[in-house]
Parts: C-alpha cells; sequence; structure tokens
C-alpha cells in the first residue's frame, strides 16, 4: 500500500513506486491519493452508509470514491472540461502550469475537484493541500515529484471560500515551488507541478471551469439516471439525500424548504430556547453565512451538557437532544493523522431556509449570533476565531463590499443598533483582536447618521490600532479615513479651525500609517500605499471645500504641506509609471485623478493651464517623462540641452527626452552623443546609481549593428547586476507585489518600440500566448540560453547577459533558447522563451 505513479522510460505499462513510512509522515501539509488506495482492504466497516452521508451532505473523502457497486457521484460537464485542461497541461515544457475551477458554494465543486484528483491518482501523483505553510509546502511537493524519479505532481489547492487572501496565496505558493525546484537544479521536459486552484469565486472569470448551482441539460439528464439507480439501492432511504436531491432538482429553494417538516416548524415553535433549537439556529446560522463551516461534535455536546436542562433532554446525547433535527444535519469525521467528528447543515440551501423559518418564528439572525457568541464562543474564543471572523468582519469582495454578508444583511433591514450590539459583543470577546472595533469604526462613519458618529468612529479607531501589537499599516488607515469622512462632511464651513484641526488629525493618522507601511513592507507580499494617497485626498478636500479667495489659515495650511503634496505626487508618478496591480489590471482611474487634481491645485501658477502644470511638472522626472510616450512630445522640443555638468538625473532627463523625441520622429540628438553623455558618467562611477540610469544605459548601449558605438562601452554584464542592486534598495519594497511594466522592446529593424506601441490595452500577455512559429514583426528575437541552475543569458558579442525570464515557470531545463527582449524599472525581460 501506499504506492504512487512512477516512470520508467523502458515500459509501456504503468509503474509504481512505495512511498517510504519516513516520507510518507514528512508530508504532513498534504493529503496524498495513493494509487492502490483502498485497493488491499476496506477502509470502512460500512461503505453503504458511508456513501448514504456523502450523498444526504457530508463533504466527499476518498473512500466513497471505493466502490464495487454504483458510484454516488455524477459526473458534471466541468469533469470533462478539466480533464481536457490537465491533460493539455501535462505536455507543456514549463515548472509550474494551472487549471482553475470556480464554483459557487454548494454547488459541488470541491467534490468535482476530488474526482479530477482521483482520476488521474493512476497517472500523475495526486494531493490535496491541508496545510498552506510557505516554507513546509513547497518542499514536500518537491519531494513528492522527485520520489524514485521524476514525476508531474497534480495539486489541489481549494480554499472553500471566497477570501481576498486567494491571489497573494497562490502568487506566493508558485514563486516558492519555483524557487524550491531551481535550488535543487531540477530539469525537467514536463511540468513539475500542476495546480488545480479550486475556489468560490465571483462570476464571470476568463480562462476557468465554472460550476453553479444550475445544471445544463445534459447534467440533468445525468443526475436524472443516478437518481433512478439510488432509489432502486437505498428504496425510500434516498428520499433523505438531501444535497444530492437538491442538486438532481436543479437547486430550488423550494426543494430546500420542504426538508423542513410541519414536527420541525411545531418544535422550534413550541421550544425556542431549546438545546435542540439553539444549536439548530447556530448551525444554520454559520452554514448559511460562511458556506462548508461546521463545529466539532465535541463543542456541541459541551453547549448541550453545560446549558440548563430540561426534562425531557437531561443527560441525553447529542443524537438524542437534536432528534427533531437530524434529519437536516450531518455527522462526519476528518484531519489527518487523528480524525475529529465534526456537525454541519446538510446543504448551504437548507441553511439558508432553516435561517428564514427561525426568522418567522421570531429567533432572528442577530438572536442567533448574539446567543451563539455568548453560549458557544465565549470562554472558548481560540476554537472559533476562523468562523467569527469570516462571519462577522471578512468583505467577500473588498472593492464591492464595505462589510461582511451578515453585516450588509442587518443594513438592508435597517438594523444599525444590532451590527453595533453585534460587533461590540464580538470586540469584548477577542480583546485582543483589532479587526472587530476596526469594523466598528467603519460601521459608524459610514453608515451612522447620528451626530456624535465621528466621535465613535475615532474612539473604536483608536481602539483597534492600540490592539494591533503587528503595528498593522491597513489598521492605521481607518482612523485616517475617520477623518477624511468628517472633513468632507464640512461643507459649506463656518469655523476654519475645526475644519483644519480635523484636517490635520487625518494628516498625522495617515503620516503614522505611511511609517508602518514602510517598516511592514520589508516582510509583506505588497506595499500599502493608502497613507499616500488619503494624505493627498485630504489636501485637495482642504482646498475644495475653502471660500475663495482663500483666508490666511488656508493659504497657511496650503504653504505648510506643499512640499509634503510634491513628495507624494513624485511617489506615484514612478509608482504608477513603473507598475501596474496585475499583468492584466491597471490601478482604478480615480486613484489618478486625485493625485493630479491634489497637484495641480497646489502648484498651478497664476494664468497657468492645467496642462501646462502638469506638463512642466512631468519634465522633471523619469516617470513623468515617460508619459509622453503616450500623448504629444513636441511639448519639450526645446526644453532639454545637453547638460555641461556631471549631475546624474540632469543628464538621465537629457536622454531619456531625446529617446522619447526620437520614437516619436522628432527631432533629436544623435545616439553617440547620448552614449558619451552617459559613458561619461559610468566612467566616473559605475556601482550605486539609480536604476533609470542602468536602464537608459542597456536601451542606447544594447547590440544592433544599426547604432553608431563608442570606444571602450559599459559592461553590459555589470550594468545587469548594478541595475539589480540598485531595484532592490531603491523601488522593491513598493513595487513587490505589483507588476512591473516592460517600458521598451528591442525592435527588429534597430532602436526601440515602447509597450503602448506594441498592442492595443499594453496586452503584454499576448506576447506568452504566441504559438510556435508565430511573431511579433517589429520585435527582435534575441538569442540566449538557459544554464544548468536555470538562470536565462542573452547572447551579446561572445557575452552572456543575465535576463530575467518573465514567464519563471517557463524555464524548465538547460538549452539554447530565443526570447523577445524588454525592460523594466529592473533590468531585461526575457518574453515568450523558446526552447
Amino acid at each position: 500500500m501506499y504506492t504512487i505513479p512512477s516512470f520508467d522510460p523502458s515500459s509501456e505499462k504503468r509503474d509504481v513506486t512505495a512511498i517510504p513510512t519516513n516520507l510518507r509522515d514528512s508530508l504532513s501539509c498534504l493529503d496524498v491519493v495513493w494509487s492502490d488506495m483502498f485497493e488491499t482492504g476496506d477502509s470502512a466497516n460500512d461503505p453503504e452508509a458511508a456513501m448514504a452521508d456523502f450523498l444526504k451532505g457530508a463533504p466527499a473523502q476518498w473512500l466513497h470514491f471505493n466502490t464495487s457497486e454504483i458510484s454516488p457521484f455524477v459526473e458534471r460537464d466541468g469533469f470533462g472540461k478539466l480533464i481536457q485542461l490537465i491533460e493539455r497541461e501535462k505536455g507543456k515544457s514549463c515548472l509550474i502550469t494551472e487549471v482553475s475551477l470556480q464554483y459557487e458554494p454548494g454547488s459541488g465543486g470541491s467534490t468535482l475537484a476530488m474526482q479530477v484528483l482521483w482520476h488521474f491518482c493512476k497517472d500523475l501523483r495526486c494531493a490535496r493541500v491541508i496545510d498552506l505553510d510557505a516554507k513546509k509546502l513547497p518542499k514536500q511537493v518537491v519531494d513528492l515529484f522527485l520520489l524514485s524519479n521524476q514525476k508531474t505532481v497534480l495539486l489541489l489547492i481549494d480554499t472553500k471560500e471566497n477570501t481576498n487572501i486567494d491571489q497573494p496565496i497562490k502568487n506566493t505558493l508558485w514563486e516558492n515551488l519555483i524557487d524550491e525546484i531551481q535550488t535543487r537544479e531540477i530539469k525537467t521536459d514536463t511540468p513539475a507541478v500542476i495546480i488545480l486552484n479550486c475556489r468560490t469565486a465571483n462570476f464571470p472569470t476568463k480562462d476557468s471551469v465554472e460550476i453553479k448551482m444550475k445544471l445544463s441539460t445534459t447534467e440533468k439528464t445525468r443526475f436524472d439516471e443516478k437518481r433512478h439507480e439510488l432509489e432502486e439501492k437505498f428504496k425510500e432511504k434516498s428520499q433523505n439525500f438531501h444535497a444530492f436531491n437538491i442538486m438532481q432538482g436543479g437547486f430550488k429553494q423550494e426543494d430546500a424548504e420542504k426538508v423542513i417538516t410541519a414536527e420541525m416548524v411545531e418544535h422550534v415553535k413550541n421550544n425556542p430556547k431549546s438545546k435542540s433549537t439553539r444549536l439548530l439556529s447556530f448551525l444554520a446560522l454559520i452554514n448559511s453565512y460562511v458556506p462548508g463551516s461546521h463545529l466539532s461534535r465535541l463543542s456541541c455536546e459541551e453547549f448541550i451538557a453545560k446549558t440548563d436542562r430540561s426534562s425531557d433532554e437531561e443527560n441525553t446525547p447529542l443524537q438524542t437532544t437534536m432528534k427533531p433535527f437530524m434529519d437536516l444535519i450531518v455527522v462526519f469525521s476528518e484531519g489527518k493523522p487523528e480524525k475529529t467528528d465534526y456537525i454541519r447543515m446538510a446543504h448551504p440551501m437548507i441553511a439558508d431556509a432553516c435561517v428564514n423559518m427561525l426568522t418567522e418564528h421570531n429567533l432572528t439572525r442577530f438572536n442567533i449570533a448574539s446567543d451563539f457568541l455568548n453560549s458557544m464562543v465565549k470562554g472558548k474564543e481560540s476554537n472559533y476565531m476562523q468562523i467569527c471572523k469570516r462571519m462577522l468582519t471578512d468583505r467577500l469582495d473588498t472593492e464591492k463590499n464595505r462589510f461582511s454578508k451578515l453585516i450588509l444583511d442587518f443594513l438592508k433591514d435597517g438594523r444599525k443598533k444590532q451590527c453595533i450590539d453585534l460587533l461590540e459583543l464580538a470586540s469584548d470577546l477577542f480583546k485582543d483582536d483589532p479587526f472587530y472595533p476596526q469594523a466598528l469604526a467603519r460601521l459608524y462613519y459610514i453608515e451612522v447618521k447620528e451626530a456624535n458618529k465621528f466621535d465613535e468612529a475615532e474612539h473604536w479607531a483608536n481602539i483597534a490600532i492600540k490592539r494591533d501589537k503587528k503595528k498593522n499599516s491597513y489598521i492605521r488607515d481607518t482612523l485616517g479615513q475617520v477623518h477624511k469622512s468628517h472633513l468632507r462632511t464640512k461643507k459649506p464651513w463656518t469655523d476654519t479651525e475645526t475644519v483644519l484641526n480635523i484636517a490635520k488629525s487625518a494628516i498625522k493618522a495617515f503620516k503614522d500609517e505611511e511609517e508602518a507601511a514602510e517598516v511592514e513592507s520589508e516582510d509583506s507580499t505588497s506595499f500599502n500605499n493608502r497613507g499616500y494617497f488619503g494624505f493627498l485626498q485630504v489636501c485637495k478636500g482642504v482646498y475644495d471645500l475653502a471660500k475663495k479667495p482663500l483666508e490666511q489659515k488656508i493659504s497657511e495650511f496650503i504653504s505648510e504641506y506643499k512640499g509634503d503634496v510634491e513628495d507624494r505626487y513624485d511617489f506615484f508618478e514612478w509608482y504608477l509609471a513603473f507598475s501596474r496591480p496585475k499583468i492584466n489590471k491597471k490601478d482604478p482611474d480615480y486613484l489618478h485623478n486625485d493625485i493630479v487634481e491634489c497637484y495641480k491645485r497646489y502648484f498651478k501658477k497664476e494664468k497657468q493651464t492645467d496642462e501646462a502644470t502638469l506638463n512642466e511638472k512631468k519634465m522633471k522626472s523619469f516617470g513623468g517623462l515617460l508619459h509622453f510616450l503616450k500623448s504629444d512630445a513636441s511639448v519639450f522640443k526645446q526644453t532639454f540641452k545637453n547638460p555641461q555638468s556631471d549631475d546624474e538625473t540632469q543628464n538621465i532627463l537629457y536622454v531619456l527626452a531625446n529617446i522619447i523625441l526620437s520614437m516619436s520622429d522628432g527631432p533629436s540628438e544623435r545616439v553617440e552623443e547620448l552614449q558619451a553623455s552617459l559613458h561619461k558618467l559610468w566612467v566616473s562611477k559605475k556601482q550605486g546609481r539609480s536604476p533609470e540610469f542602468y536602464l537608459l544605459i542597456l536601451l542606447l548601449f544594447w547590440f544592433d549593428e544599426a547604432q553608431p558605438r563608442i570606444p571602450n562601452p559599459p559592461d553590459l554584464e555589470d550594468c545587469v547586476k548594478y541595475m539589480a542592486e540598485s531595484y532592490e534598495k531603491k523601488y522593491q519594497k513598493y513595487l513587490r507585489g505589483r507588476y512591473l511594466v516592460p517600458l521598451f522592446f528591442l525592435r527588429k529593424e534597430s532602436g526601440l518600440v515602447h509597450i503602448s506601441k506594441l498592442h492595443q490595452n499594453d496586452d503584454v500577455g499576448s506576447l506568452e500566448l504566441l504559438k510556435e512559429g508565430d511573431e511579433v514583426s517589429c520585435l527582435q528575437r534575441i538569442s540566449g540560453e538557459v544554464k544548468k541552475d536555470l538562470k536565462v543569458f542573452a547572447i551579446r558579442d561572445g557575452k552572456q547577459i543575465q535576463v530575467i525570464p518573465h514567464k519563471p515557470a517557463s524555464v524548465c531545463k538547460q538549452g539554447k533558447v530565443s526570447f523577445y527582449l524588454g525592460f523594466n524599472i529592473r533590468g531585461p525581460v526575457a518574453f515568450n522563451i523558446r526552447y
């Protein structure tokens, strides 16, 4: 037992390798699907009972796939699509690749993902992630890949919830897996890992198999056939297969409602305070608002034991206490290595129906949530941290939803007071948790209408900050947002002093946030820029709200913070020029608009137009000049003269301006003059200059026979090394987690092409989608080589210059390669690498 697929090139038959006990025990983050699972013996005393539990609503387990009779599973349309996608990915020449499955809670997405793993368990090394430990997981996955001989790992990651941390988890895992593979100098012609990324999501989503609570015609036919099989085998018992029946019926709400019998409703009506009714209400609420969640059997039995006992329920076990409702709930076991018993509702739709039924009988969501916190959570807070956090503070979509789904439902019903009471209760229970007071602060300043709302919001925001031992910058952001919102209500204002005090309180809060962001960025996957942006919004708000002409106190305020406004404008100018959130996602328009509008208000001179104000500023920075590649470069034709000094900034601006003019078909200096300007600086000091300086060296001195040469040109190998060091020191902590935009590409004939001229919408991703033989007519393919350690080099005049692979996972073995060469602020980048 405990074997996994192996690879024997001399044999056409499938081979297997036994996993040593020590390695098996070391795979603590993985639930491996063994090739011979259950083949040497029956894992369940009663496989028929296990199947019945699954069909009723218990989570799928591997033993459910082990059946010699009828299978409990129905093939969804997505199953075939996933199989096809994985078969396609198996043949790719890359280190890591991914297939995505997105599903609605209760639609069977997790079960479908397990079906796919079971399908491949004799062909690929299949495993489900059960612990997302950033350090241990990559090592264990690569261990599994390497065992005996190399064989692709099909790795299932199922978050079972729509979380804001899904993207960072995925990005970090990819990076760590690639680092682990490269550290071990692994070479492979096929993927080391295929990630099956399975999660709930908001639809629609591109490039993903989707499973919704809706059946296609073919799925409906399959479910109808399966129902007939199950009725034949299980007779009347099949009526209790609620999860299956709800799916087979097409996920109709009435199917969920009809499993709640008149006897159950009567019990709730007559016994609203009984342990059985209360425990049902807890399960219904958490399964409705946190689908897939559960309570441990032990915690439920402890609740029954410590609650006031009534005569009919004294000292009874769980099944007896919950007898009126046992048909609605499932008991199941999970865990590794020791299993624990858990309890949940049979289906999220049944949970929704129960919550509605309880509400109709005066057991409101607020009553249930309060009772749950007081009766189950109190005294055992550590056991319920995740459930309570997801139910009360987590937002499904931080861009669209301001509060958790439960809080939003309260607000929809006009129950702000209940929101406050519930969050205060949770805040009191979780005394060290800053997120409950933070949610209260947000609730007060966003939703409450009373006059003292900002005092209360400030109070709770400060409590959140005091609790936050990690100095989380986003916790500090809330206090700044409170004051900023308060400022916006002061229109028209009558008391300038009060308004300026509010503005200065907001500025102080945002500066504190900036400091926290600077510190945490060293260990973070991204940099929080909200402090910088909030600062600019406050300064813009003071100007916009003030009466014109400006009174003296307002003029003094503007003078006091003018330098700070320019510093933050400068930050965003390079931040937005060099990067974007993702390869296919741009920053929101309001971010750029508010930054620009604030700068104009503080720096526009008399009789100067808005455009002239901004152009004058843009011509003073590298990031600003890049803007003219997308607009009219003629505005600075006469502005830049050859600097006579060795000032690095002036020389950089002079060279970049001429590059932009040449790319815009404008009059520009000859290339050798620009090279001479940079070469003079290079000779005087090679190391410790700005990334922008090294970028220009690369742009002007990269080989191109049509370009003039100068004697003893800069060593580009050294230039790339110094550029990486400079980027790490100046920009890395701010741009970590963002996509670095390629600013230029090497043109086929001679010179450079800007990304905006390459593709509509700057679609760099399309370069990676080119098929073998497809070319981009204007770009030059560069010869290169991948070394033993999987580092990529461009070949130039016999020298090898290291470049950054745009898609690290595509670098999977040694060999000669070709690629398109782009340049971002970190260095040269190889796009569309081909062996």
